[in-house]
């Protein structure tokens, strides 16, 4: 992700309403895809394909000292 750029993030819940999120500000986030729900095995391959429907399991940290950012 490019330093300075504006994220959407758009999902589908599990009773098909569409949410749509969008947020401006400055943020230090790390994020990380893994191959199971453990979390214990990061991927590392670029680009990493996964299968339509195939869980994808994400970890994503909000680095701040905002003590109000929540």
């Amino acid at each position: 992700m490019e330093n300075n750029s504006t994220v959407e993030v758009i999902y589908i819940t599990k009773n098909n309403i569409i949410q749509n999120t969008t947020a401006v500000g400055r943020y230090n986030v790390s994020m990380a895809f893994y191959d199971s729900r453990s979390f214990s095995k990061p991927v590392r391959q670029s680009p990493y394909y996964v299968s339509l429907n195939q869980t994808l399991f994400a970890q994503v940290s909000l680095h701040s000292t905002d003590p109000n950012l929540v």
